[in-house]
């Protein structure tokens, strides 16, 4: 089953398909970011309110559909549970204009968005597992990753560019609806093509024996939960920071720092791309510069990001257009190798069969870490009325990251395993 001949091309076509589908949930999830000033004035609440219904609600629900999405998939297959989530985000985005007319219609609308993305992103292990070869599967993962990067980038940017030209927010999130549905269609594609060559992958009762017993070991490591927290404590950060600091440069002073959306939108573009760079390379630096020791890798990317998240507050450091896109690429940088190098620890120190598992908890458990990320955020927002507690918070989390980054020390009692990597 592992041939190259059995794995037809098609699956190219799914890996795109896979591509469109995460960029379109990232662009979904960050595009209201650089709007939070007109929707806070369009329902007369403050900026952290606004916050808190256009991403933390958001973020809840996708961190609540990761975890149950899981059985869905082995259930009724990703593409089924693809299209009805495709479907959700869909609809969500078109109906804000004629629904979303009060923050509780909008936390409802947001809801509905979450609870379509987070299936799609607890779906990469699967897609990997029926249409790549083991050899392939790695891509899968990055492919993922990057479109993430990709789709957020696209967000800030094309949001704001869409709210220039209509003069209305509702009617941007409207627009938008267009990406979910260029996905379904492509999903609709992989629906009537062939059959995936792994079609059921399934463990003998001895494998699963095995596995169980291998997993329940597994997660009484303090290793294996420093790497969890990692992956919790960077999804903090990276939601904190990227659904705040658009806000930071759009809205007016003294709460922000009066630039307008397409610019913050173009800001956070460069960070963006400074992460998808980072992810790309994380792979190397693990590799190339510290043989394949993922836990200095973690502590230094960490440690880069709590010092360039804290310098955006540093006025020499915002009252420059310049050395505030040298300090997000660097931030941007910087947390791009937390998780892949935190990935990369488990995938070398633990069996193959229980990797994904793990894998698969630390990125539905790190789906909450980004929730409270941005719910912390927008709770000191609307506490002080300024941005800089909400800055403070996510360097610190970035610092109990470095603690998190030293306990991942491969654990002895799987030693036997780390021969497969």
């Amino acid at each position: 089953m592992d041939s190259m001949r059995e794995f037809t091309g098609f699956r190219w076509f799914v890996l795109a398909t896979l591509c469109i589908v995460t960029a379109t949930t990232a662009v979904v999830l960050i595009s209201p970011a650089p709007l939070i000033g007109a929707i806070a004035k369009s329902f007369v609440i403050n900026v952290g309110e606004a916050t808190g219904a256009s991403m933390a609600t958001f973020n809840l629900a996708v961190a609540i559909s990761c975890l149950v999405g899981g059985p869905l998939l082995d259930r009724f297959g990703f593409v089924r549970v693809w299209s009805v989530c495709l479907a959700m985000i869909a609809l969500g985005e078109i109906a804000t204009p004629t629904f979303g007319d009060t923050v509780a219609k909008f936390h409802i609308l947001r809801l509905i968005q979450g609870f379509g993305t987070g299936p799609i992103m607890a779906s990469t292990a699967r897609v990997a597992a029926q249409w790549f070869p083991p050899s392939e599967r790695g891509i899968v993962a990055g492919v993922q990753g990057t479109a993430m990067g990709l789709g957020t980038a696209v967000g800030l940017v094309i949001s704001p560019m869409l709210f220039a030209a209509k003069g209305d927010w509702a009617v941007t999130i409207a627009w938008l609806g267009a990406m979910p549905l260029i996905a379904l269609i492509m999903t609709l594609v992989i629906a009537f093509g062939p059959e995936p060559p792994n079609e059921h992958v399934e463990q003998t009762g001895r494998e699963t024996q095995a596995s169980r017993s291998d997993f329940a070991q597994a997660i009484r490591l303090p290793a294996t939960w420093g790497a969890i927290l990692c992956v919790v404590l960077l999804s903090w950060v990276m939601q904190g920071f990227n659904d705040l600091v658009p806000g930071f440069i759009a809205v007016d002073p003294p709460v922000g720092l009066g630039r307008n959306p397409v610019v913050a939108g173009q800001f956070m573009m460069v960070l963006q791309i400074a992460f998808m760079v980072g992810a790309i390379l994380s792979g190397f630096i693990v590799d190339g510069l510290f043989g394949g020791r993922s836990r200095p890798v973690v502590f230094l990317g960490f440690l880069g990001t709590a010092i360039f998240c804290y310098a955006i507050r540093f006025n020499f450091v915002h009252s420059s257009n310049f050395a505030m896109l040298i300090n997000l690429a660097m931030a941007g940088l910087f947390q791009s190798v937390c998780i892949p190098a935190t990935i990369a620890f488990i995938a070398r120190n633990y069996p193959e069969h229980i990797t994904g598992k793990l894998g698969g908890l630390a990125q539905g458990i790190g789906i909450f870490g980004g929730t409270a990320g941005v719910t912390v955020g927008a709770f000191a927002l609307d506490f002080s009325g300024f941005y800089n507690y909400s800055i403070v918070a996510v360097s610190l989390a970035a610092l109990v990251g470095c603690a998190c980054a030293l306990l991942q020390k491969p654990p002895d009692v799987f030693a036997r395993h780390r021969s497969w990597n």
